[in-house]
């Protein structure tokens, strides 16, 4: 398991201590100066996620913002413009709204290997890590997208299922018999990519996947 354990590289504590350097007391969403240590200021009124949702193989989601106005605005600097400190404040964030998550460890959604030359990076695997920190629990990168889909932004929901149908699997060697597991992404939609992570995760052995995302859209 030792293999896909996921760590912090050096660049990436850099870029959180420059971040909470620079950056120590700005609201997540309007980037004004807070004069406390809140993480978004009381004119950002970030509209609270509907938590139900109808996802055959997920149990329960923690996602405390609907994608909407400042937070979208948040998710696109985070996942398109750079803004890669930016996954610290959005972990704390969904820890302030859900105290309680509970599991055994933290797996992020996989980017197919085409996609992330592209963008450079994993934003679920960024947001996985900081979560770590904060739950004190590991990260393992054992899921893999078994082939490329279309973005899932492009289509409906009908189309969103059947593009991520079987397109994730287990990496050769990741057990996760009877574990507990918390899947984390930057943003739930439709469910289809959560869906298939976890049932690929379940048909593996896993006893339980819950999903972590900032936003639901």
């Amino acid at each position: 398991m030792t293999n896909f354990l996921l760590t912090k590289s050096r660049a990436g504590r850099f870029a959180n201590l420059l971040y909470t350097t620079i950056y120590p007391s700005k609201c997540l969403f309007c980037r004004r100066v807070l004069d406390g240590a809140e993480l978004y200021c009381s004119n950002c009124q970030a509209t609270t996620a509907d938590m139900e949702h109808y996802t055959e193989h997920v149990g329960w989601l923690y996602a405390p913002f609907a994608y909407e106005s400042e937070v979208a605005g948040v998710v696109h600097r985070f996942k398109y413009g750079g803004a890669r400190a930016l996954a610290k404040p959005m972990a704390q964030a969904i820890c302030t709204h859900f105290p309680d998550i509970y599991g055994d460890f933290l797996v992020p959604v996989p980017l197919h290997p085409n996609r992330l030359r592209q963008r450079g990076f994993n934003q679920a695997a960024h947001l996985a890590m900081e979560l770590s920190e904060i739950l004190n629990l590991p990260v393992f990168d054992g899921l893999e997208r078994l082939r490329e889909t279309a973005k899932q932004f492009d289509l409906a929901r009908e189309q969103r299922m059947t593009n991520l149908a079987g397109a994730m699997g287990i990496k050769t060697g990741f057990d996760v018999a009877e574990k507990h597991i918390l899947l984390v992404d930057d943003i739930f939609t439709t469910g289809a990519t959560a869906n298939d992570c976890a049932r690929a995760l379940l048909e593996a052995g896993a006893k339980q996947v819950d999903m972590i995302a900032f936003a639901r859209a």
